[in-house]
């Protein structure tokens, strides 16, 4: 039996009239960029919940006027925010009730009218009880019903959620035991939880999850819409087009993706904008709940400070990567070379990493794209057999023996994976030993390529075994034989 699909309800409203905030009081988390400013969502932000034994995939999409505003940005924000409306089964239009009803609101209206999709208009900004009487003004637009909600307090969100299951077709629930409304806010609104939250888990058994990072305009939203087929991110030379962290399931030879879309990462000194700021702290978030990052390089230009910078705070965080030398097609054949001997000259310390020429206007590379992912997402889930990876450790160990500590060889007695996604494994080695960071760099290089960890971070803890785990006894007095105890006597003293 097939599942139904998810009923769409998407957010619409004029800019500033708190879509963003509806969106993330909806959801129980901060997905979405809220800021004073208008026009902060440009691209769609999507998300899914579970509501009344029924998925509802929630969309907040970009400002709309009677008139798209001026220069292409604006045309781009305005043409796909209609065309998400029109796709829409359920749309919830945002009011300002603060700001009241203007002539440009009535102007909307009636074009949402004309999409021929059930509408609900909802009034925001009614926090208390004595602002009700605000919906008044708004009765000129002519709905047959005006609900009044606080967004910010949480407040009337439960009747919104009964009118958007009965025009979706769906018997709103009266029952105040019901399961589902647990999906509800409570009169204050309840804690918003992150971009991290249970919704939000990481699955090692899940799709895989991949994040595009880089430097704004190296073509990220471009690459997105080359390897889902359609426009889903809104590109546009302006630098920084891209705001909130935009989540896009893809299909690729039968297996499913979740990828990612983030706003370009500057250097925290070039950022002097609220937006950019709150924007670089949703694709860190972002970041924080893939399993691999693709970097992301424009091959006119090749490596930059920065782009280490992102490669390294990737990999520092336990994420694979992977590099995408994008623009290919306005560069020369060298270029995507130079980059990996760059990165591999500058991170000597770095195994390969799976490094893919692409043009996202041409969309040459995408299949070899995806093959580096799977190769880099298998590494980063494998279950390792203990007994299998005794065998390499010892073999290894073997082959090259770790140097002596004082003047005693180290014993690598028992090798186990204690983690995965990311890889992590602990050796436990005889009392009193250690092991040098190259030869650590060593047994990882064994472990890469034995078990075909390609592009993940591994982590190797290095404890003393069991057996050799008892403290050292004290110290032998040289006169008397005794051991002795506590601080040894300093001369003259009792």
């Amino acid at each position: 039996m097939t599942a139904a699909r998810p009923l769409v309800v998407a957010i619409s409203g004029r800019p500033n009239a708190g879509k963003s905030t509806l969106f993330n009081r909806l959801l129980r988390r901060k997905k979405a960029i809220v800021h004073d400013s208008p026009g902060v969502t440009r691209d769609e932000n999507r998300a899914e919940l579970e509501r009344e034994g029924r998925t509802i995939e929630l969309v907040d999409t970009g400002g709309i006027e009677e008139e798209p505003l001026r220069g292409s940005l604006g045309r781009r924000v305005h043409d796909r925010t209609y065309a998400v409306l029109e796709q829409a089964d359920v749309i919830v239009h945002l009011l300002d009730g603060q700001g009241g009803l203007s002539p440009a609101d009535e102007a909307v209206a009636r074009r949402l009218r004309t999409l021929g999709k059930p509408v609900v208009f909802a009034v925001n900004k009614i926090d208390q009880a004595k602002h009700e009487g605000r919906l008044v003004d708004f009765a000129a637009l002519g709905a047959d019903e005006l609900l009044g909600v606080s967004a910010a307090h949480g407040r009337g969100l439960g009747e919104l959620w009964d009118r958007v299951a009965e025009l979706g077709g769906e018997a709103a629930s009266s029952d105040p035991d019901d399961p589902a409304r647990a999906f509800e806010p409570d009169a204050e609104g309840g804690p918003l939880g992150d971009e991290s939250g249970h919704g939000d888990r990481l699955e090692p058994s899940g799709p895989p999850r991949v994040a595009l990072i880089g430097r704004p305009n190296v073509g990220k939203s471009s690459l997105l819409n080359r390897l889902v087929g359609y426009d889903r991110a809104i590109v546009d030379s302006t630098p920084g087009t891209t705001r909130d962290a935009l989540d896009v399931t893809i299909e690729h030879d039968g297996r499913s993706y979740l990828v990612v879309d983030t706003a370009g990462l500057r250097r925290p000194s070039k950022i002097t904008e609220d937006i950019e700021s709150y924007a670089a702290s949703s694709s860190l978030r972002a970041l924080a709940r893939t399993e691999v990052a693709v970097l992301v390089l424009d091959a006119t230009i090749g490596v930059t400070d920065q782009d280490m910078r992102l490669a390294d705070l990737a990999w520092r965080r336990g994420r694979g990567l992977v590099i995408a030398v994008n623009k290919v097609d306005l560069a020369p054949q060298l270029a995507a070379q130079q980059c990996h001997d760059e990165i591999a000259a500058r991170l000597p310390q770095w195994p390969p990493l799976p490094l893919v020429r692409v043009s996202a206007l041409e969309g040459t590379g995408t299949k070899r794209l995806f093959e580096a992912l799977d190769l880099v997402v298998a590494g980063y889930r494998r279950r390792i057999a203990t007994p299998r990876l005794n065998e390499v450790v010892h073999a290894a160990v073997e082959a090259q023996p770790p140097a002596l500590v004082r003047n005693k060889p180290v014993k690598v007695r028992y090798a186990t994976q204690v983690r995965r996604a990311p890889q992590e494994m602990t050796l436990f080695v005889n009392r009193g030993g250690d092991l040098a960071e190259s030869y650590q760099r060593y047994l990882r290089h064994i472990l890469r390529e034995e078990f075909e960890l390609i592009g993940v971070p591994l982590r190797l803890r290095i404890r003393p075994s069991r057996k050799d785990d008892r403290p050292a006894p004290p110290p032998m007095d040289g006169k008397r034989g005794k051991r002795t105890r506590g601080v040894a006597r300093g001369r003259g003293s009792r």
